[in-house]
């Protein structure tokens, strides 16, 4: 059966009944039902779960059904999501791998399907007829399956895109003693490309918000999703403000080299930028090897201890981060990384610049450039971190006062301090250890 038939399966009869136009209608509804999912851009958990429950009550004896396909993620390859009918939920797992490297892949049904171009295939667990060629059926066995039954549905995603040809995988297993009837399999197949379209849906919802919330960040990804993508757009919110900057960037550079040297600055936005996110706070920019991070306030000005809070740990979780890698960079023979931390409050505008053919989604406002003038201090008066005076009176540790300072370039006299972090790191520390 390929694709094309598996669309206009043959079915002759629905379990629990002898009506063949019975059975049709049933596929017809529940295809039904999958296209108005797709048109909802339902939940894949909820679709599947949705479907199974029909299948379910239709009379097919289903035990355990799976979904799985590939997706365009930076932390991870595919996604799969399984329901049992012990628990009747669905269950979502995500995949670091799943090349020939993945054992399970590897020496998986649907692998086997895959390189053979195999758009379905069928196991008998158990009697004379039964085949276990495949690990994962011999596991299904001994858990007292019976029957084994699998789909692959191709889809292109991007045809310039790494993915191009995705594919969506769907397999079924029953306990029922006699196994899946050919009118259960019939079934199964009817509503298979449907089930697929929806899926289909889905995944490129999710990979669009991923690729902007990879890019641009949660908060500036949903914007732009939720359709704030005119020239000139823009958004004021008030926050805690992070601009940090690695100091000795070109030292590095030379030590290692230009090809390695993009794996350094990786090394060291892990460790500082991924402090922000860890806590709470939002990377809006990467500016060559400097962040640019807020922490929101919004309009309630109770949220002011919160933001100044969470950007103390997040400071903190940074600065245990950098010395940890140090320590290790020491021994491999690498310079040491450093950097200057700047933290101020004010208003920011994420907003809309450049021309209407190429726009970049930036943040801008005077607090950002103050916060960012701020960092550049640090090196002039040998801290590693300097926050303005509104910061460190939330951020509850204690402070050493630098004085006043004119910050280059806007006119404005500001009172620093330089906050000490020892505790704060210990209880990082501890919730470690713990």
């Amino acid at each position: 059966m390929n694709n094309n038939q598996q669309d206009t399966a043959v079915v002759t009869s629905l379990p629990g009944t002898n009506s063949a136009q019975a059975a049709r209608g049933f596929v017809r509804s529940v295809n039904d039902w999958l296209m108005e999912c797709a048109l909802d851009d339902t939940d894949i958990s909820e679709l599947l779960a949705g479907m199974v429950s029909r299948l379910v009550a239709s009379g097919i004896p289903i035990d355990r059904v799976m979904v799985a396909f590939k997706t365009l993620h930076p932390l991870y390859e595919g996604v799969s999501y399984i329901w049992n009918k012990e628990s009747g939920q669905v269950e979502r797992s995500t995949h670091m791998g799943v090349g020939d490297q993945d054992q399970d892949w590897a020496e998986s049904p649907m692998k086997w399907m895959l390189d053979n171009d195999v758009s379905f295939m069928r196991r008998h667990l158990i009697g004379p007829s039964s085949v276990i060629d495949f690990p994962v059926l011999e596991s299904f066995r001994r858990n007292r399956g019976t029957d084994y039954y699998a789909l692959m549905t191709p889809f292109v995603t991007d045809r310039d895109s790494t993915l191009d040809s995705n594919r969506i995988f769907m397999t079924y297993l029953t306990r029922r003693p006699s196994g899946f009837s050919d009118e259960d399999l019939a079934i199964l197949s009817g509503i298979q490309r449907r089930f697929a379209v929806s899926c289909k849906m889905r995944i490129n919802h999710e990979e669009t918000s991923t690729i902007l919330e990879t890019y641009l960040g949660s908060d500036a990804g949903a914007r732009v999703r939720n359709g704030q993508i005119k020239l000139g757009d823009s958004t004021k919110t008030r926050a805690v403000i992070w601009f940090s900057d690695m100091r000795n960037s070109t030292s590095i550079a030379t030590h290692v080299g230009d090809d390695a040297f993009l794996g350094e600055m990786n090394d060291f936005f892990s460790a500082t930028a991924g402090a922000v996110l860890k806590h709470g706070g939002q990377v809006l920019r990467y500016i060559g090897d400097a962040t640019l991070a807020i922490f929101p306030i919004g309009d309630d000005e109770n949220n002011l201890e919160t933001a100044c809070l969470a950007a103390l740990y997040a400071a903190a979780e940074a600065q245990i981060n950098i010395d940890t890698l140090n320590a290790k960079r020491e021994e491999e023979g690498k310079p040491p990384f450093d950097y200057g931390l700047g933290m101020h409050v004010g208003d920011v505008i994420y907003g809309n610049v450049g021309v209407s053919e190429r726009v970049d989604f930036t943040v801008v406002g005077q607090a950002a450039n103050e916060a960012a003038r701020i960092e550049q201090l640090t090196k002039q008066l040998g801290k590693r971190v300097l926050v303005s005076q509104t910061v460190a009176r939330f951020i509850s540790c204690p402070t050493q006062e630098m004085g006043a300072y004119e910050l280059q370039g806007t006119g404005v006299s500001v009172k620093l301090f330089a906050p000490d972090f020892a505790e704060a790191c210990h209880r990082i520390e501890l919730m470690r250890a713990g």
